[in-house]
């Protein structure tokens, strides 16, 4: 019976070598090789870009938020409690210096009932010697007022 299968084998290979051509061949060799290398791959698909559906009315904006503008030219301040004397038309105040920068100051413990623009001296002590400054009320506040330095 082995002998027998052998020689069917080998008669069936023989029939199918007969059967293809040489082009038949080496296009199936090709297509092989092919499906070896693409195996447990998906095609790529040339990307589309995805469109967005336009509503069918005309949809308005969300109002804009205020947007909070910081002033770039104000001066960084510094916080202390520099005691003060105030001189304001021809009155002598004393207070303290709750915050202070290159252009303004805060002065608290001194309520004064004046417009602003109202010119005022304001005097302390730094170190060895006393500082004159000119100023004039920019606004009042709870517990005293600010001003603007003004220049020499």
């Amino acid at each position: 019976m082995a002998i027998r299968k052998k020689a069917k084998s080998s008669v069936r290979k023989a029939r199918k070598a007969t059967r293809r051509s040489p082009k038949t061949t080496a296009r199936r060799k090709a297509a092989r090789k092919t499906s070896r290398k693409t195996r447990g791959r998906r095609p790529k698909r040339a990307s589309r870009p995805k469109l967005r559906a336009k509503p069918a009315f005309a949809v308005a904006a969300p109002p804009a938020k205020p947007i909070k503008f910081m002033d770039m030219d104000a001066a960084p301040r510094c916080r202390s409690r520099i005691p003060v004397e105030i001189d304001v038309q021809g009155r002598r105040e004393h207070g303290a210096i709750a915050d202070m920068s290159a252009s303004g100051a805060r002065i608290v413990g001194v309520q004064l009932d004046l417009p602003p623009g109202t010119p005022l001296q304001i005097r302390y002590a730094s170190g060895t010697s006393p500082v004159l400054l000119a100023a004039e009320i920019v606004r009042a506040t709870e517990d005293g007022f600010a001003v603007k330095i003004l220049p020499r």
